[in-house]
């Protein structure tokens, strides 16, 4: 038979080709990087990083710097940081011109005559005029701040004038708990103690700067009145610490309670969705809480010491409690910029 069969029952392929076996792949190895280019590859992402942390921080210091309450704060603790600052190298500029005197005294012991005196003119070491430096800039810095601060409080009963409107106008329920109504009571003592620290704070600050000229301001019993006036700010001022602790202790005990019963309830009902939900506001309201003790424990000592016409504590007591005291409310508020 001339047909001839095909030699195999396979369908063939489109390609009639076998495939062609493919070598074996040798693996190239990877260049190494020198240490010069690992270096700079380290550089360069040290760069990248501080770069994109510099914009992060510089758009939220804008808008910390936005509110007149952030920048408030940032200057409040920039101020008593100065403060401190100045205190502490005041101390040690100071035995350092002590160490000079003592030690050129031992030298002229010696040498001079009963009755002589020594007069000499010596170089300080650079590093005791660095300090003396310091210093001076440090209290003037200080003292500019805290003028400044001063004077944008000038119309701050506007502010209070809204806070006891809002709070006015906030009625307490019929059925309103003992809790609810102490914690009312304590917010219009704090009104009236804000009132009373700012309308005589603005007195004294205006008398010391020579704006009211009228006889009972002028001369010695001026002087005299102006004096009263910052002593009484400051013990108005006092007055609201003192309320805000005794408001933080209630709300402080309250809140203790409330979180032994969430407890008590997430174990009968088992409602880990609930834990959930009031976990986050929780630790809202904790962080708060310790924000203001903190802030008000270090102001205490400090209106104390303003309410005394001879005070309490040193320039550096002030500055390390004024540092405690702003950088509790900074934290907070740089925390509202994330």
């Amino acid at each position: 038979m001339d047909d001839k069969h095909p030699e195999t029952t396979t369908i063939p392929s489109d390609s009639t080709e076998p495939p062609t076996p493919q070598a074996n792949k040798i693996p190239v190895p990877s260049p190494r990087l020198s240490n010069t280019q690992k270096l700079r590859f380290l550089l360069f992402r040290s760069l990248t990083n501080s770069a994109r942390s510099t914009d992060r921080n510089l758009v939220r210091l804008s808008k910390l710097l936005s509110t007149p309450s952030g920048t408030d704060v940032l200057l409040c603790t920039t101020s008593y940081t100065l403060t401190l600052v100045h205190a502490l190298l005041s101390r040690l500029l100071e035995r350092r011109l002590a160490s000079i005197a003592s030690i050129i005294a031992e030298k002229a012991d010696g040498i001079l005559l009963p009755g002589e005196t020594l007069i000499a003119a010596l170089p300080a070491p650079t590093s005791t005029k660095l300090i003396a430096h310091i210093v001076g800039s440090s209290k003037a810095l200080a003292d500019t701040i805290a003028d400044y601060r001063i004077f944008v409080r000038l119309w701050g009963c506007v502010g209070l004038y809204t806070w006891a409107r809002g709070t006015y106008l906030d009625h307490l329920p019929a059925d309103a708990s003992s809790r609810q109504k102490t914690l009312r009571g304590l917010t219009w003592a704090a009104i009236a103690s804000c009132v009373g620290f700012q309308i005589l704070e603005n007195g004294a600050y205006l008398s010391s700067k020579g704006a009211l000229t009228t006889a009972s301001w002028t001369g010695q019993a001026g002087k005299a009145r102006e004096n009263r006036w910052w002593l009484w700010s400051s013990r108005f001022w006092a007055g609201y610490v003192g309320v805000e602790l005794v408001r933080l202790s209630i709300t402080g005990l309250w809140r203790e309670d409330v979180a032994v019963k969430e407890k008590g309830d997430d174990r009968e009902k088992e409602d880990k969705i609930r834990l959930e939900e009031i976990s986050g506001k929780g630790k809202l309201e904790n962080w708060l809480w310790w924000k203001d003790l903190a802030s008000n424990m270090a102001y205490a000592p400090m209106t104390a010491h303003w309410s005394l016409e001879q005070g309490l504590l040193s320039d550096w007591g002030v500055g390390a409690c004024g540092m405690v005291a702003g950088g509790a409310l900074l934290a907070d508020a740089w925390r509202k910029t994330a």
